[in-house]
């Protein structure tokens, strides 16, 4: 496991708990550390997670931003894995909610 992966792993147990700054710190950790590996799966997952974050506190803005930095660092990869299912329907639905 790398550090990209540890973090996001942190990030997700603050998160499970309800420490929100911790997590969120964490995520960025992950997001950089991922970033810098050129683990794009990781950095995928994080970013997701992440601006899902920033949806669920009310940062529209931002989560929007993020979320289609996600979704077009994932088309312009071609990533073609079922490991990102999740991440990147998540993306989209949280997208789709905006434009509401």
């Amino acid at each position: 496991m790398n550090k990209a992966q540890i973090e996001l792993q942190k990030a997700l147990k603050y998160l499970d708990f309800g420490r929100l700054e911790q997590g969120e710190q964490c995520l960025m950790q992950a997001i950089e550390a991922a970033d810098s590996a050129g683990d794009s799966t990781t950095y995928i997952r994080a970013a997701v997670c992440y601006g899902d974050l920033l949806w669920q506190t009310e940062k529209y803005e931002a989560a929007q931003s993020w979320l289609q930095l996600v979704l077009d660092r994932y088309v312009s990869l071609q990533l073609d894995t079922d490991v990102l299912n999740l991440e990147v329907s998540r993306a989209q639905t949280l997208l789709a909610q905006m434009k509401e």
